[in-house]
């Protein structure tokens, strides 16, 4: 995809992973977007905002939020393989059905840019998976786990058993929960790094990114915004503080906003936030910890 866009489908994830800054968002979104305008974004409204964007522009189902928190989001998918575009899929699969993965299916959906599972992890603190009301078991290394719910575990073997025909990827933060260690024999598992969201995971901002590494005006993600769920565009997948909120497309035309004054100089210059961000820094082995709350750390 030359260009894409990300889709958060709602504001507010139940998830609650410790390094996602959802607290920050949910707070932005409100004094930024207004306290009145929905937080879940309606079908008709992704149909809207995507009415006006050229069909080699590909959009990818993951934002600031787990996509299939919201109802609707199999149909939004749907539409948009329909209308023509390229399609990438991140999903923990919190939300999701059975019905809407086979529905998906039933459309000759095709993810093209891959399908993304994120899988619960041993290392951070998660709410993906886990049994409610939460319970804890100890593990033959000695520490507590939060069980995982059984409905989680019939959804998660209906999707190993139905994969997308393109590729399905299965990845986590850290170690992987040790109650599905024996998936490990049925696909490759990556590990993905993590990093301070632009510093949104911090209490504050602190320094700029050094010069030697920081990535303003060279970062393919000014190409990559985030469609919010009353139409409104954020900067990009590290935006969650939304500091550059960029256009609206219920209000103007891709065109119109490909072609305005603000966006022209971001996509030469890059933006405010590029000074703070740290999406080239590996924070997995972070022996200081930095980003996480002192109760987080066990």
């Amino acid at each position: 995809m030359k260009y894409s866009i990300e889709v958060t489908t709602k504001i507010g994830c139940s998830n609650v992973c410790e390094y996602c800054p959802q607290t920050t968002l949910i707070k932005r979104y409100r004094e930024r977007v207004g306290k009145d305008q929905d937080t879940m974004m309606s079908l008709d409204t992704f149909k809207k905002c995507i009415s006006t964007i050229p069909t080699d522009i590909g959009f990818n189902f993951t934002g600031y939020v787990e996509p299939f928190l919201n109802p609707d989001c199999a149909d939004m998918i749907i539409h948009a393989f329909k209308k023509g575009h390229e399609l990438l899929l991140n999903t923990t699969l919190m939300g999701l059905k059975i019905d809407d993965w086979d529905k998906l299916h039933d459309n000759g959906v095709v993810f093209r840019h891959g399908v993304h599972v994120h899988l619960p992890s041993a290392s951070y603190f998660e709410m993906i998976g886990v049994k409610t009301p939460t319970k804890y078991f100890t593990h033959t290394d000695g520490k507590d786990y939060m069980e995982l719910d059984d409905n989680y575990y019939e959804l998660l073997n209906h999707v190993l058993h139905r994969p997308f025909a393109h590729w399905t990827n299965f990845h986590c933060h850290g170690d992987l929960h040790p109650l599905l260690g024996d998936i490990k024999n049925y696909v490759k598992l990556d590990v993905r790094n993590i990093n301070s969201r632009a510093m949104n995971l911090l209490l504050e901002k602190t320094e700029k990114v050094p010069d030697e590494i920081n990535i303003r005006g060279q970062c393919p993600r000014i190409y990559q915004n985030v469609l919010l769920p009353d139409g409104s565009l954020a900067l990009c997948c590290q935006d969650y503080g939304l500091d550059d909120m960029v256009g609206n497309l219920m209000k103007s035309t891709w065109q119109e906003f490909e072609n305005s004054p603000r966006v022209i100089d971001i996509r030469e210059n890059g933006a405010d936030l590029c000074d703070y961000c740290e999406e080239g820094i590996d924070y997995v082995g972070d022996k200081e910890n930095q980003w996480r709350k002192p109760q987080q750390i066990k």
